[in-house]
C-alpha cells in the first residue's frame, strides 16, 4: 500500500511508522505501553486501514491518523492519544 503524504509525495506505507510514533507518544506522556500492547495497536490500525481501503492501494497521511486516533480511543489509550494529538499539531 502507498500513502499520500501531507506534503503530496506518494511513498510506500510503512507500519514501523505507526509503531514508532505510538511509542514515542506513549514515552511523552510517561504512559506505559508493552509490547504486546503495540503490536495489537499497530495490527488493529492495519487491520482498519485494508478495509477501509478494500482494493485500493493507496491512503493519506490523515486516514492513517483518524485510524490510529480511532484505535487509540477504542482501546483506552486515551493518553497516548492527547499526546499522539499533541505531537501531529
Amino acid at each position: 500500500m502507498n500513502i499520500i503524504k501531507k506534503d503530496g509525495r506518494v511513498e510506500k506505507f510503512n507500519i514501523r511508522k505507526v509503531k514508532t510514533s505510538i511509542e514515542n507518544a506513549a514515552r511523552d506522556c510517561g504512559a506505559m505501553v508493552n509490547e504486546s500492547d503495540l503490536n495489537i495497536l499497530v495490527g488493529d490500525i492495519e487491520k482498519l486501514l485494508s478495509k477501509i481501503r478494500k482494493d485500493s492501494l493507496i491512503t493519506s497521511s490523515y486516514e492513517v491518523i483518524g485510524v490510529i486516533f480511532e484505535v487509540l480511543k477504542r482501546d483506552g489509550f486515551n493518553s497516548i492519544l492527547r499526546s499522539y494529538v499533541e505531537f501531529d499539531k
